[in-house]
């Protein structure tokens, strides 16, 4: 079965990396670059004016500590048909699953490695913490989260609701009291809680795998869960074959709706109006970017970093909201309706101009508040107008022309 999982696990990665090329592209890089390089600036500015009279500093971090360690699933790579196939090899599904937890643990060690890497200027500033204290305290969260990791692998099996449900309130408790003890009395004395803590999940997980038979059914529902949320990020950027999103019924924009007119010349203006509040695809795309670069306005008081922020944010959301103009196209009713293409092309156009114009007017608030220049920010409020106009007006008919001809 180990020789199962390293097989599945290549075949898992080879798709993976499918979509690399696509996640990784110019535009993704180009954000990623520029956020980094002004979260670098800003974090270093922030931490020089800071001392040890700040006491937010060890809470937030303790609170960001703790968060972390819930990064990172057990990836089983279990499929639907490994019910029946894998069946009758139940019994030594165990060190398939013992394997499955020796892949996992890696990612969510670089993550923690990573995130406390870049919180230990803010805990030298502002504690008597230094940098030495930067391996006892990785040491700490990495007992935590191996913890928490046999948790997750114990749910997968059956009659185990009862003792993982006590685990991850001993998890809780055990996270927080040895974080604070290793920020607040000694880098390495939190340690000792971490290590009875994952004897204690170490015992409690030999115990479940040895007796309690696999929930098959769970462990499947675990797994394309997990890639679901791995597939929906990799969808910001491309189609994702055989992802589905969530609908909600969401009565409180029905408002919204009422105000379009039900007649002919508006069918397609409220067919994706309705899609886009509706689904969670592209509404939940929308608020996710504009969430993202309202932070990062919000943190940064630099004129020529802000602009470049509001500039980029504008059109990667309009440039990742064209592909709902294909979201009817597999549907024979509306090839039925008695509308001329045009409208499609009208009905897009509105509703990203909608999109962007809300957009528009959040950076434009945040621009106003942050820098101390108003002039520079009325100037970059100017750059993102004139942005949305030539996007609506010119970019995005061009972009839907070459989509239509791509699906023909």
């Amino acid at each position: 079965m180990n020789l199962f999982y390293k097989n599945r696990l290549a075949l898992h990665q080879k798709h993976m990396m499918r979509y690399m090329k696509y996640v990784l592209n110019d535009h993704f890089l180009l954000v990623m670059i520029v956020a980094m390089g002004g979260f670098a600036l800003y974090y270093s500015e922030f931490v020089k004016q800071l001392d040890q009279t700040f006491i937010y500093g060890r809470l937030f971090v303790i609170l960001l500590w703790f968060l972390i360690l819930f990064v990172g699933k057990v990836a089983t790579l279990l499929k639907e048909p490994d019910m029946i196939f894998l069946l009758p090899k139940e019994r030594q599904m165990t060190s398939y699953m013992k394997k499955a937890y020796q892949h996992s643990i890696w990612l969510p060690l670089i993550v923690i490695t990573l995130t406390v890497g870049i919180t230990m200027p803010l805990l030298v500033a502002t504690t008597p913490l230094g940098f030495n204290d930067f391996y006892p305290l990785v040491l700490n969260l990495w007992l935590l989260k191996l913890g928490y990791l046999m948790i997750q692998l114990q749910k997968v099996y059956l009659n185990t609701e009862s003792s993982t449900r006590l685990q991850l309130i001993i998890f809780v408790i055990s996270s927080f009291l040895s974080i604070s003890l290793n920020l607040y009395f000694n880098p390495w004395s939190g340690i000792i809680i971490s290590l009875l803590f994952v004897a204690f999940s170490s015992f409690k997980s030999k115990d479940s795998l040895g007796k309690n038979p696999l929930d098959w059914e769970k462990a499947i529902a675990f797994e394309r869960k997990r890639l679901k949320k791995i597939y929906s990020f990799i969808n910001l950027f491309t189609d994702v074959p055989g992802l589905s999103s969530d609908v909600k019924r969401r009565t409180y924009m029905d408002p919204l709706l009422k105000r379009i007119k039900k007649e002919q010349g508006q069918t397609f203006t409220y067919l994706y109006s309705r899609v886009f509040l509706r689904g969670t695809e592209f509404s939940g795309l929308a608020i996710r970017l504009t969430v993202i670069g309202s932070l990062f306005l919000f943190f940064s008081d630099q004129l020529i970093l802000n602009g470049i922020i509001s500039v980029l944010f504008i059109y990667l959301i309009g440039f990742q909201l064209l592909p709902i103009y294909s979201e009817f196209d597999y549907m024979l009713m509306t090839h039925l309706y008695p509308v001329k293409r045009e409208q499609k092309v009208r009905a897009v156009e509105k509703l990203i101009q909608i999109v962007l114009s809300v957009t528009i007017a959040i950076f434009s608030v945040l621009l106003l508040i942050r820098l101390q220049d108003k002039v520079g920010a009325l100037m970059i409020i100017g750059m993102m107008l004139i942005e949305g106009i030539v996007f609506t007006k010119m970019y995005a008919p061009k972009r839907l022309k070459k989509l239509e001809k791509s699906l023909i």
